[in-house]
């Protein structure tokens, strides 16, 4: 089992985009068993893939120590993906869990990774773009963080922010790739280099691009691939789930 966070602390990078892509190639391509964490408030994928969003959510099971993440968790259309679904307190979660005792904090988290240790073969968890207590424990659980950066440079000033906090916790830093890559923008070339100049191998060589059939599909309630999966921006999330296979082992 690998456990993976999809973590960057600016918002709009793609990364609720990443994790449904990710987990239906995952899932229904090469048929491995597939658990989705939705930690934002904002809800996205829990909307996306859950048949029914249960009214305790993950945070109801960060808060207290009597709710099981089984609580939280729902079917999808997909035979082999299922999702810990969020609500809006999620957005309140973080404060509130800072005011827990260490024993409580320690256990409510715990709880996670003991369910999904021995369940599913692939656990990717959604974040909002926050830096907290929560956060920062809820990564320490993961087997490794990938982050994915919309070029500009102050998006790559900021992963030496997010690269400090992941090694703070004791996570691994799986690496980070770039989404909205637009190929006839000289800037994000220029910016693409400078990034693979900073970080070397830790950035992945699949590059998703800037595409109207990624932002369609989700509109449309589909994933890349269901949606033109002849198409070339389907088919990077397939290398990019492929690089991501290979890179967490």
């Amino acid at each position: 089992m690998k456990s993976i966070a999809i973590f960057n602390n600016k918002g709009g990078v793609s990364k609720t985009t990443t994790v449904l892509n990710v987990a239906y190639i995952l899932g229904e391509i090469y048929k491995r068993k597939v658990l989705v964490v939705d930690c934002d408030g904002q809800q996205n994928a829990s909307r996306f893939l859950a048949s029914e969003v249960s009214s305790a959510g993950i945070e109801s099971v960060l808060l207290n120590t009597k709710v099981s993440p089984e609580d939280a968790l729902s079917e999808t259309r997909y035979q082999n993906i299922k999702v810990i679904t969020s609500t809006t307190d999620m957005n309140h979660c973080a404060e509130l869990f800072q005011n827990l005792s260490d024993s409580e904090r320690e256990q409510n988290i715990s709880k996670l990774s003991s369910y999904w240790n021995d369940q599913y073969d692939y656990v990717l968890l959604d974040f909002p773009p926050a830096l907290n207590i929560l956060t920062e424990q809820l990564i320490g659980i993961t087997d490794g963080v990938i982050v994915p950066v919309e070029l500009g440079s102050f998006a790559i000033q900021g992963i030496a922010k997010v690269t400090e906090t992941i090694n703070r916790v004791g996570a691994a830093f799986i690496g980070c790739f770039i989404s909205k890559y637009d190929k006839k923008n000289k800037a994000d070339e220029e910016l693409k280099k400078l990034l693979e100049n900073n970080l070397g191998n830790k950035v992945f060589s699949t590059v998703i691009p800037y595409s109207n059939i990624i932002r369609n599909s989700i509109n449309y309630k589909m994933t890349a691939y269901e949606y033109m999966h002849w198409l070339g921006p389907a088919k990077k999330y397939v290398e990019l789930t492929e690089e991501i296979i290979r890179k967490v082992g």
